[in-house]
């Protein structure tokens, strides 16, 4: 468009700068509400449904074990929780179960709001068990929201509370929609001991760092994963179940003075 002067064409331009800035508005209005929904959906308090664990009252040693989003028939983590099982068969009030929270686990961005839920509603009714000495928690990716909820409400409400050890196998931590760093600063502070099984390569975020509160194996470059092709989010799921479960480790209590939080041993 032509103008017929330096003044016209300054107002020419200013009018299509007022314009710019409008759409530029505009397209940051509806980034902003859309990432405002999101984050008060992801944070949206949860509804989920408890599934009572209903063990007997004398029950001495109990293990449980957590799947993540949209793994409720994850076959190596059932593998695992029927290894361990056969390997407490024979001894007296010891109980062995894998927990099933989806539905509520498989919505990825609200597991994190569900899982607390859930955990400080069994860590309640674990309390109840008078005779137990040892709680045993293992988690697969976002099964992690789950164990320290879950320990906190125990812990609270027990008389003499056993002594609880976390496993987290590549868990999860993103928080919301902005936080991914969550899990990493928060997940086993609650343990008396934990543990975390790590590749730090696979595309899911959120689970490629350290925890601050266990003590790390960074299985990313173990010799044995040369013979596995499924997908690198599972990979310390099959580590944990050829190397600690099969080897008949799983049973080993770690702590702290040897094996300090923060720590990383890379596995080869």
């Amino acid at each position: 468009m032509e103008c017929a002067g330096p003044r016209e064409c300054a107002n020419i331009a200013d009018m299509a700068s007022s314009k710019w800035r409008r759409r530029g508005l505009q397209a940051f209005g509806i980034v902003f509400a859309c990432a405002l929904a999101l984050e008060i959906y992801a944070r949206y308090p949860s509804n989920a449904d408890i599934v009572p664990l209903d063990f007997p009252a004398d029950t001495a040693s109990v293990v449980l074990l957590f799947h993540g989003s949209g793994g409720r028939d994850e076959p190596l983590l059932i593998e695992i929780t029927q290894r361990i099982a056969a390997g407490v068969a024979n001894a007296d009030g010891a109980l062995v179960r894998r927990y099933v929270w989806s539905p509520y686990s498989d919505d990825r961005m609200r597991a994190s709001v569900h899982a607390p839920v859930i955990g400080r509603a069994l860590g309640h009714e674990l309390a109840g068990l008078a005779e137990l000495s040892s709680l045993r928690l293992i988690s697969h990716s976002a099964g992690a929201y789950v164990l320290d909820p879950l320990c906190e409400a125990y812990k609270s409400a027990a008389t003499n509370p056993a002594r609880i050890e976390m496993t987290f196998i590549d868990p999860i931590g993103i928080v919301g929609s902005w936080d991914y760093w969550y899990g990493y600063r928060n997940h086993g502070h609650c343990a008396d001991f934990a543990s975390a099984y790590i590749n730090l390569d696979d595309i899911v975020p959120g689970t490629n760092a350290p925890l601050h509160h266990a003590y790390n194996y960074d299985v990313t470059q173990a010799r044995s994963r040369a013979d596995f092709d499924d997908r690198g989010h599972v990979w310390p799921v099959r580590y944990f179940l050829n190397e600690v479960v099969n080897a008949g480790q799983a049973g080993n209590a770690g702590n702290h003075t040897d094996l300090p939080r923060g720590s990383v041993e890379r596995v080869d």
